[in-house]
């Protein structure tokens, strides 16, 4: 029987590297009734005309992110709606954090930042055999934008030295910080609701 509480949508952000999915999934494992979406997955719907993500990036570059973020958010709300909590790993920080939580308004959302080390996030990178930083991207300048320019809101965990179970120990016993009210960035009254538009 499905549960009387109400079904959340939990998104995990931080730099690449900073353990995301793997947090992200393992979120969804530990609870109940729960469904992963991973960002990445959505943006493999691009099969043609698909513009990559560069520093600085293109104007079309960004318009297919905001659909990647809509279209995680329409999933987990499908989803969140059948009484499933939902959990969003994607990249979201520095200006577009903004933009997202005007995107996801007026819903609330769970919103959790890993912030591991520079040093950390190497390290990682070169265990799990990937290359996530480049098109003039630096570990360092995503490091700084999570850092310095991204709206300080939800919890925000340095998983530097905590396990993949502890910190989503953190995420389930501080959910209630977590918590971000949408509500003050929904745009839907300025004549465009559509999510991709804003």
């Amino acid at each position: 029987m499905p549960s009387t509480t109400p079904a959340r949508i939990f998104v995990i952000s931080g730099a690449q590297g900073a353990g995301k999915s793997t947090v992200g999934q393992a979120l969804a494992e530990s609870l109940p009734r729960a469904v992963f979406v991973d960002g990445d997955a959505i943006d493999d719907f691009v099969l043609s005309g698909r513009e990559p993500m560069t520093e600085p990036p293109s104007t079309a570059a960004v318009e297919q992110l905001f659909l990647r973020y809509a279209g995680a958010l329409t999933v987990a709300d499908v989803y969140r709606s059948a009484g499933f909590d939902a959990v969003i790993a994607d990249n979201i920080f520095g200006t577009f954090l903004d933009d997202y939580l005007v995107i996801a308004a007026p819903e609330p959302i769970h919103f959790v930042m890993l912030t591991p080390t520079a040093d950390a996030i190497r390290a990682r990178e070169h265990g799990r055999g990937k290359n996530a930083y480049r098109d003039g991207f630096t570990v360092e300048a995503l490091v700084e934008s999570v850092e310095h320019d991204s709206r300080r809101v939800g919890l925000w965990i340095d998983n530097t030295n905590l396990s993949v179970a502890q910190t989503v120990s953190q995420i389930l016993a501080h959910a209630g910080e977590a918590l971000v009210d949408t509500r003050e960035f929904d745009d839907s009254d300025d004549g465009d609701a559509s999510p991709a538009a804003r």
